[in-house]
């Protein structure tokens, strides 16, 4: 990555949302711009999954100042990760298609495994180095993200849904503090705690980081009430914290050292952070600078630079399901050549190169579990799996491909997406040309596209003599008629530049 150059992350949370822009230098991040916006976008999340238009309405005023700002970036140089809300969201599409519309960049919605990872790598960059493992807890918005990891390396990773925001709206809507609603509040809480508190007991841990608002505010309250200079969070203070609550008897409750901002939603947090401290037997925590937002940097980085982690989760799972490398890298090699041949028909083919890699290394996964129907199979795995690095919207176009390899295209395909359809066709071309060739190469191919029409070229002796791929051909032909496209196998042109497969 050039020397200087701007890059920036922006963090959808459920409680505000968050720009950074920084420059890097030296192998050093360099802040130029922070800019955070309360919007809430939790308050306005009904139970059905809908979002009120109060809601919207904040998100698209935000987005429009935020994008006002990113599209001076280039295209590649923007992170943007919503979080619990949006992944709450039923039918969020047309939400987040506004929303790159104002920003100017795509949004992601990554999975609360994937935004935990991040975290601990924001909080792992913004920490001295250390030899014994972290217990790392952020409390946002609509959900909490427990951690532990050791060095750079998120080791276990927990999601939890709660989130100062719900908290906050599920039992004190009304502003209004009873011990009754305390208890029912800190119940709710242990009951999400508890069915992974063995597992993170067990796991085991020498010290104690919080990120984020809640946790920072905390941090900042221990100070200004005189219970700690440095900022070290203990029960003790949150207890007597949550009991100022109780005599109060309101949630807009102005403690010492917490912003007007924060006030409206403390008490969720407060309580989450109670229920984490009683939980694991917390002895005391310090709040770290970096989250999310850092986090997505340094991995936004890592990808500009070429060391992208989701190779590495891509390589991960090929080689768990036992995927045959050899045949991987052919069918990935022919799907480049389909690809090169085609550069004016498929818009952007950096990305269509990346997807039909990752698709390559992954169309196999699920013979491990069954021969019939593998394609569904090894969908389903790539959807569901936990890939660092991957966004929700990722992980599901890569499922697509898997699936719609073979057979008929229509079912379970979005059809309406012209880019991602284009790469499926290539995509399959290239697994019947690879079929069954463990030393045979291909022959000399050529490609050309007109629209909807693929016209592939072979020499006709070689086709003569390989009657199974001319009749996997033939039967590809109605599977793409099917789709609207027209599949022409023709001789070779003997002047047209082909290649050698």
């Amino acid at each position: 990555m050039p020397q200087g150059q701007q890059i920036a992350a922006l963090d959808l949370g459920s409680n505000s949302f968050h720009l950074i822009v920084a420059r890097w230098l030296h192998g050093q991040i360099h802040i130029i711009d922070r800019i955070k916006e309360p919007v809430r976008l939790g308050w306005g999340l009904n139970d059905n999954g809908t979002l009120s238009q109060e809601a919207i309405d904040r998100a698209m005023i935000c987005f429009s100042r935020f994008g006002e700002r990113l599209r001076t970036l280039s295209a590649g140089n923007v992170r943007i990760a919503g979080t619990k809300t949006l992944r709450s969201i039923r039918r969020a599409d047309e939400f987040l298609a506004q929303a790159q519309k104002l920003l100017g960049h795509p949004v992601e919605i990554i999975s609360g495994e994937e935004e935990a990872r991040i975290i601990y790598l924001g909080v792992a960059c913004d920490l001295a180095p250390g030899e014994g493992s972290r217990l790392v807890v952020d409390i946002g918005g609509g959900s909490t993200e427990v951690i532990i990891g050791q060095g750079m390396e998120a080791r276990l990773k927990e999601s939890l849904s709660m989130g100062c925001v719900a908290i906050t709206k599920r039992f004190f809507a009304k502003g209004k503090v009873t011990a009754g609603r305390i208890k029912k509040a800190r119940t709710a809480c242990m009951q999400e705690l508890v069915p992974v508190l063995d597992t993170l007991t067990e796991a085991g841990w020498d010290e104690e980081i919080g990120a984020s608002g809640t946790i920072r505010a905390a941090s900042e309250i221990c100070v200004a009430k005189g219970f700690s200079k440095d900022g070290t969070i203990k029960l003790k203070y949150l207890e007597k914290l949550l009991d100022e609550y109780h005599e109060a008897g309101v949630v807009d409750h102005p403690l010492e050292g917490l912003s007007e901002n924060r006030r409206p939603v403390f008490l969720g947090g407060l309580i989450i952070l109670i229920t984490l401290f009683e939980g694991l037997e917390l002895r005391a925590m310090t709040a770290a600078q970096w989250a999310l937002r850092e986090g997505l940097l340094f991995d936004l980085k890592g990808r500009l630079e070429h060391s992208d982690l989701r190779e590495s989760s891509i390589n991960n799972l090929s080689n768990r399901f036992h995927v045959n490398q050899e045949y991987a890298s052919r069918v990935d090699r022919t799907a480049q050549q389909l690809l090169e041949q085609s550069e004016d028909w498929v818009d952007n083919c950096q990305s269509a190169a990346q997807l039909l890699h990752w698709s390559s290394l992954l169309f196999l996964v699920g013979l491990d579990i069954a021969h019939s129907d593998y394609h569904k199979h090894g969908a389903y795995i790539v959807q569901h799996v936990d890939l660092a690095g991957f966004s929700r919207s990722e992980q599901l176009e890569l499922a697509q491909l898997v699936q719609g390899h073979r057979k008929s295209i229509r079912k379970n395909f979005p059809v309406e997406r012209e880019t991602l359809l284009r790469v499926l066709l290539l995509f399959r071309i290239s697994v019947i040309l690879q079929r069954g060739r463990r030393h045979q190469p291909i022959p000399m191919f050529q490609m050309r596209n007109d629209d909807k029409t693929i016209m592939l070229g072979f020499d006709s002796q070689w086709l003569d003599q390989n009657p199974q791929t001319l009749a996997d051909l033939t039967n590809e032909q109605r599977f793409q008629h099917q789709v609207g496209y027209k599949l022409e196998i023709t001789p070779l042109v003997a002047d047209y530049a082909a290649i050698t497969g």
